[in-house]
C-alpha cells in the first residue's frame, strides 16, 4: 500500500531543493517526521510473547500530529475521556466557517487568526446563550478545527458540540427543544469577535469591505440523539490529518491518485494530482508547533472543573441515576506468531545506527 510517509520519502528530497526557501520550519518538522516514522531511524521497542517466547521488533513512530501512521491510542483515549463527560441531555452541532476571501491571509499567519477563529467561535456563543431570551445560564463547548475538505482544499471551520442548556447559579435551564440561539445573530457576533482579534493580533491586516460586511457562514442544528455518533465523528479530526492512507490508490509517474467522497452526491470518487500539488495541499494542513486544535469553554473549561462537577451531579440527580464512568480500556497486543500470548515490552532502544534484526 502506497503511503503519505512513502510519497514524502521519494519526492521530499526534490520538493525541499524546489521550494527551500519558502517552506515552514513546521512544515520541515513534518517531513522530516513523515520519512523517518515506523523506519527504524527513531528507534524501536522489543517485544517477548508471553506464551511462545518470540521476540518481536516494533519500529518507534514519529508522534508528529500530521503523520497519518500515528495517534490511534490518543484517539482511544480522547474519545473515552469525551464519553466520561456526556451529560444526559439534549446537545447541539455548531459549525463556525470563515469566508473564502479569507484563506490566504490565515495562511499567512496561521498562528494568530486560527487562534482568533477558535476563540471567537467560543465567545460568541458563550455571549448568546447567556441572554435571557434563549437559555439565560453558562454553558460548556468543545471546539474542535478542521482545516480541509475531501480534496485536501484549505477551508478553515470549528465544529462545536454544546449541550442544550446552561447553569444559573445552581439551576440547570434548557434550551428550547430544536433551538439553541439564532444564527443569523450569532454570526453577526462571531465575526465582530474575530474582526476585533484579527486586527489587535495582525497589525496593518488588510480586509476588503465585502468580507467584513457579508454574511459569515454559521449553522447549529440538534445532534444526534446518540450523541456519541458525533463525538466518534469529531474524533476523527482530533488525532487525523488531511488524508489516511487507505484512500490513496497509487503514486506513480510524478501523479498521486486518490479516493476521496463528494459531500454533494455522497459518491466516492477519484482524483489525481501531480506529486507535489498533493504535497503542498498536504502540508498546508500542518498547524504551528504547540496549537491546540481542541479547546473548551464555559464549563468545560478546565479552569471550571468544579462547576462541571456541579453540572454532571446535577443533571443526573435529575434524571434519576448516578453518572457512569467508564475507564479506559487497557491495550494489549496479542502474538502474531503464535496467537497465544501477549507481548510484553523488554526493551527499548534510541536512535539506531542500523534498522532492527
Amino acid at each position: 500500500m502506497t503511503t503519505v510517509g512513502e510519497i514524502f520519502r521519494i519526492h521530499g528530497p526534490d520538493y525541499l531543493k524546489t521550494f527551500g526557501g519558502k517552506i515552514p520550519p513546521d512544515h520541515r518538522r513534518a517531513i522530516n517526521s513523515l520519512t523517518s516514522c515506523r523506519t527504524g531511524k527513531l528507534g524501536w521497542h522489543v517485544y517477548e510473547c508471553s506464551a511462545c517466547g518470540e521476540v518481536h521488533y516494533v519500529n518507534h513512530s514519529c508522534r508528529n500530529r500530521s503523520c497519518p501512521l500515528c495517534h490511534a491510542v490518543h484517539r482511544e483515549n480522547w474519545l473515552a475521556s469525551r464519553y466520561n463527560e456526556l451529560l444526559p441531555t439534549r446537545y447541539f452541532h455548531v459549525v463556525f466557517t470563515l469566508p473564502q476571501e479569507l484563506r490566504r491571509v490565515i495562511r499567512a499567519n496561521p498562528r494568530e487568526l486560527l487562534n482568533a477563529l477558535m476563540t471567537a467561535a467560543g465567545k460568541s456563543l458563550l455571549k448568546l446563550t447567556a441572554d435571557n431570551r434563549f437559555i439565560g445560564g453558562k454553558t460548556g463547548i468543545t471546539t474542535v478545527l478542521h482545516t480541509w475538505t475531501a480534496t485536501m482544499e484549505y477551508h478553515p471551520h470549528v465544529h462545536c458540540v454544546v449541550p442544550a442548556g446552561g447553569l444559573d447559579g445552581f439551576l440547570w435551564r434548557d434550551a428550547r427543544k430544536g433551538f439553541l440561539v439564532p444564527v443569523k445573530a450569532l454570526s453577526r457576533i462571531f465575526r465582530g469577535i474575530f474582526l476585533d482579534i484579527a486586527r489587535k493580533v495582525v497589525p496593518g491586516i488588510e480586509l476588503a469591505d465585502e468580507v467584513v460586511k457579508k454574511d459569515w457562514v454559521v449553522f447549529a442544528k440538534p445532534a444526534p440523539a446518540k450523541i456519541e455518533t458525533l463525538i466518534n465523528y469529531l474524533g476523527r479530526y482530533v488525532h487525523r490529518v488531511a488524508i489516511s492512507n487507505d484512500r490513496i490508490i497509487s503514486a506513480d509517474n510524478g501523479k498521486v491518485t486518490f479516493q476521496w467522497k463528494d459531500s454533494r452526491d455522497g459518491r466516492k470518487k477519484v482524483m489525481k494530482l501531480p506529486v507535489f500539488e498533493f504535497m503542498r495541499r498536504f502540508l498546508q494542513h500542518v498547524l504551528p508547533s504547540g496549537f491546540h486544535k481542541v479547546r473548551y469553554f464555559g464549563f468545560m473549561s478546565p479552569s471550571n472543573r468544579r462547576t462541571f462537577r456541579r453540572v454532571q451531579i446535577l443533571l443526573w440527580m435529575k434524571a434519576g441515576s448516578a453518572f457512569p464512568e467508564k475507564p479506559a480500556a487497557k491495550r494489549e497486543f496479542c502474538c502474531n506468531t503464535c496467537g497465544n500470548g501477549v507481548l510484553t515490552k523488554v526493551g527499548v532502544y534510541f536512535q539506531p545506527s542500523r534498522s532492527p534484526p
